[in-house]
């Protein structure tokens, strides 16, 4: 991917999932950490650098981790109530480097697994743009998630992507929440179909949140 791509993902996910430092439940009940990180199951969490509240700069242990996972993925209500409502009832942390790590290791594990289908085959020489705005359906779908959508694979394999654009919306049923990473997703791929139409942009540049084409 891109330099660019890889530099501005972290923030701009942090609107659409925040940066989160301990455990919490996501809307589907699974423990989650950092910028929509999964840690579930329990095995994921306990390979983490996490310190304790009550002892810092001392890495928590495995019962310690093992211990607050549990909790939190016992209390089914905590999916509904968001990331913050954890934060008085936890006592781990990761720190940022962690959690950057956490980021770029699945940042770059997903950039693999996309390129491996057909339709996606082209992605490094895609606009800047057009790269971010598959790895965030990725990030909010699974790496998979993109492939099951059949109109914008079409559209990503021919490198029509304003035909992307439209087709690239993630449900919004029962998760009103990823309405604004869905605007954001047009965004990108519209500025994609802009830079592809010509006019001296420079594909590896990220101009998102600019706007390029028409806004909806």
């Amino acid at each position: 991917m891109h330099d660019s791509v890889r530099a501005a993902f972290r923030e701009f996910n942090k609107p659409f999932e925040g940066v989160v430092h301990w455990m919490y439940l996501d809307v589907r009940g699974l423990v989650t950490i950092g910028v929509g990180n999964l840690i579930d199951p329990v095995e994921v969490a306990l390979a983490l650098p996490f310190h304790s509240l009550a002892a810092p700069g001392t890495v928590a242990t495995e019962a310690q981790i093992s211990e607050e996972w549990r909790r939190i993925k016992g209390d089914p209500t905590l999916a509904t109530k968001g990331f913050r409502a954890c934060e008085s009832i936890t006592q781990l942390r990761l720190d940022d480097t962690a959690v950057d790590s956490l980021i770029a290791s699945r940042l770059t594990e997903n950039e693999a697994l996309l390129k491996k289908e057909l339709a996606f085959a082209q992605f490094d020489s895609w606009p800047a743009d057009a790269q971010l705005g598959l790895l965030s359906m990725a990030w909010a779908l699974g790496a998979g998630g993109p492939s099951s959508y059949p109109h914008f694979q079409a559209a990503c394999r021919k490198l029509d992507f304003a035909a992307a654009a439209e087709e690239c919306t993630i449900s919004e049923q029962g998760n009103a929440g990823v309405a604004p990473r869905n605007r954001a997703n047009r965004t990108l791929f519209r500025n994609a179909a802009a830079i592809m139409a010509g006019g001296g942009y420079d594909s590896a540049r990220l101009y998102y949140p600019s706007s390029l084409g028409p806004v909806s």
